[in-house]
C-alpha cells in the first residue's frame, strides 16, 4: 500500500478513536450505509445514483455486492484539512471516504473488483483497476471522446500497458477508461471478467493470460486500440 494511503488510513483510525464520526448523520440502505458530515444536506437523488450504479455494476461484473460503509465529506478540501484524502476506498474494510462531487460509481466499483481479484494482484491505482472504475463510474461519459479531448502526448499513448500495471497517474484515468471501453466493445464482459479472475501478480503474467483469453498479446491489443482511438 502506498504511503499516502497508509497515512490516510492511519488518520481515519485516529479520528475514529477520537469519536470524530459519532455526530455524523446516518442513512442506511440495503447495500450502503452512508455516514454524513454534520449539517450536510443531500438530495435523495444523490443517494439513488450511487445505489443504482453499485447494483448495475455488480450485475455487469457478475459478483455479489457486499455491504459498504460510505463516509461522505462536503469536499476534497475539507477532507484534506482533516488529514484524509477523499475519495479513497479501503477494499478489504469495505469502506469508502468520498465527497459530494465525485462520480457515483468509481469508488464503489473498486469494492466490486475486490470480489473478483485481490488488490495485491490488481493494484489499487493500476491500469485494470482504474480503467474499469473509470469506465463504470456511472456518468455515462464516452471515455474515448474524453481521452481525445485531453492534451495527451503521442509518447504517452504508446507507453506499453504492462508499465501501468502497478501505477497509473490520475491524469490518465480517461485513457485507461478508453482502453476498457475498447476491450468491452471487441471482446465483451465475459472475457474481461475471466481475464481479471486469472490475473495474478499482474506485472509478471498478464501478457500470457491475454494470449489465453483474448488470443492476442497485450501489445497486439494495444496496437488495435491505438488504431481505434486515433480514428476519433
Amino acid at each position: 500500500m502506498s504511503n499516502w494511503r497508509v497515512q490516510t488510513k492511519n488518520k481515519i483510525k485516529e479520528l475514529k478513536k477520537q469519536g470524530f464520526y459519532k455526530n455524523w448523520g446516518k442513512k442506511e440502505f440495503d447495500l450502503i450505509i452512508f455516514f454524513i458530515y454534520p449539517n450536510l444536506k443531500i438530495d435523495n437523488e444523490w443517494f439513488k445514483k450511487r445505489i443504482n450504479s453499485y447494483k448495475k455494476n455488480a450485475k455487469i461484473l457478475k459478483v455479489k455486492p457486499p455491504k459498504v460503509n460510505f463516509f461522505l465529506y462536503p469536499s476534497i478540501e475539507i477532507g484534506k484539512k482533516l488529514g484524509t484524502t477523499p475519495a479513497i476506498c479501503f477494499i478489504k474494510m469495505k469502506e469508502i471516504h468520498g465527497h459530494l462531487n465525485q462520480s457515483p460509481g468509481h469508488e464503489l466499483t473498486h469494492i466490486l473488483l475486490g470480489k473478483i481479484n485481490d488488490s495485491k494482484n490488481l493494484p489499487g491505482n493500476g491500469l485494470w483497476q482504474e480503467g474499469l472504475c473509470t469506465y463504470l463510474n456511472g456518468t455515462n461519459t464516452n471515455q474515448k471522446k474524453h481521452a481525445l479531448s485531453l492534451d495527451i502526448s503521442e509518447e504517452t499513448f504508446n507507453i506499453p500497458w504492462e508499465s501501468w500495471s502497478n501505477h497509473l497517474p490520475g491524469s490518465l484515468y480517461p485513457l485507461a477508461g478508453s482502453i476498457v471501453q475498447y476491450i468491452v466493445k471487441v471482446y465483451g464482459w465475459n472475457k474481461i471478467i475471466l481475464f481479471l479472475k486469472k490475473l495474478r501478480n499482474s506485472a509478471k503474467n498478464q501478457n500470457k493470460i491475454s494470449l489465453q483469453i483474448f488470443k492476442k498479446s497485450l501489445e497486439e491489443i494495444q496496437k488495435d486500440w491505438l488504431k481505434w482511438i486515433k480514428k476519433g
